[in-house]
């Protein structure tokens, strides 16, 4: 986020995940296979990358070895039943009770029943694209981007995908950001970003401030806000086409990013926070945790549910004495 073979390359909270991205999957889940029953890690409890929000208030989040598990309230979590892989899984996505999941090995996963089964839609392992971003805009038409310029569109819910070409080069494409009416944003690597007036069949590059990376991107309210390596924000409200740089004070690579009120929450390595008001005013904080963190939703009550190193934690912490794990 670059996202090299998950959110980031650069943040301590994949790490993990560029390990098992090198050792390759099916050792990965002949090791996850062969522990007993009973030692096997929590999987609320490990290393979770991307979270999502259904219509209904359910939270679903995905991480390392294909662990997919969902919660009610952001306390008590459940492990999906049925996840026909143990590739790391990087993104998801949904649309009403359909939910798609996607990471390592190319693999893209769908669910029907809110997240408990899982079915194989599509997967590569060959190729060695990751996918780190995934966005389904309703029930037929989605997006996966990731690693070497992927870039693939589906308009049958997953079951088939057309990729289109957007970075010559192969720069990793990091997260996608719909602005509505077919207006679609890609925040890149090293600089490079891309625009689509029309749904993704014709891609322009963007000139950006900063010539780093970007790990992510999220939409606030009317304006696109950009984060990535070294702390860096960037923010464009003209639907991509001019962007100014946002200062903060941290040097700390964020790697997820939600917006709730007028209220944009960024999350990254060592429990860093960056909030950005209404106002444009920027607040930096640790999370009491000090873990690393790869994405944020917003829940009721003015907190929000993080998710990274160790599992989910909450903000402002409800058990700062004890890291809340």
């Amino acid at each position: 986020m670059s996202r090299h073979f998950s959110h980031s390359i650069i943040s301590g909270a994949t790490t993990a995940v560029v390990v098992f991205a090198l050792l390759g999957s099916a050792a990965q889940a002949q090791d996850d296979e062969s522990l007993p029953a009973e030692i096997k890690p929590l999987a609320a409890r490990s290393l979770l990358l991307d979270v999502h929000r259904t219509t209904e208030g359910r939270l679903i989040a995905v991480g390392e070895r294909g662990h997919v598990v969902s919660s009610s309230d952001g306390d008590e979590w459940t492990q999906a039943e049925n996840v026909p892989t143990r590739s790391t899984l990087t993104a998801i996505s949904g649309s009403g009770n359909d939910l798609w999941a996607a990471g390592h090995d190319t693999v893209i996963l769908h669910s029907d029943d809110g997240g408990m089964n899982w079915t194989l839609q599509y997967q590569d392992v060959v190729r060695a694209q990751p996918i780190m971003d995934l966005h389904f805009v309703d029930a037929s038409t989605g997006y996966a981007i990731g690693a070497y310029g992927l870039l693939m569109k589906t308009n049958d819910g997953g079951e088939s995908w057309d990729e289109f070409p957007v970075s010559p080069d192969e720069w990793h494409l990091n997260g996608i950001v719909d602005l509505g009416g077919g207006a679609l944003v890609i925040a890149g690597e090293a600089g490079f970003s891309y625009v689509s007036e029309d749904a993704g069949e014709n891609w322009l590059p963007i000139e950006m401030p900063y010539p780093g990376s970007m790990f992510g991107a999220v939409l606030a309210g009317d304006c696109i806000v950009a984060y990535g390596l070294r702390g860096n924000v960037q923010r464009s409200c003209d639907g991509g086409n001019g962007w100014e740089e946002v200062s903060t004070p941290t040097e700390s690579s964020l790697a997820g990013g939600a917006y709730r009120d007028g209220e944009t929450l960024l999350v990254g390595n060592s429990g860093q926070l960056v909030m950005i008001d209404a106002n444009g005013q920027v607040n930096a904080q640790q999370h009491p945790s000090g873990v690393d963190f790869s994405a944020v939703v917003p829940l009721e009550g003015g907190q929000w549910l993080l998710v990274g190193e160790g599992g989910r934690y909450h903000y402002p912490s409800r058990y700062p004495d004890r890291g809340e794990g």
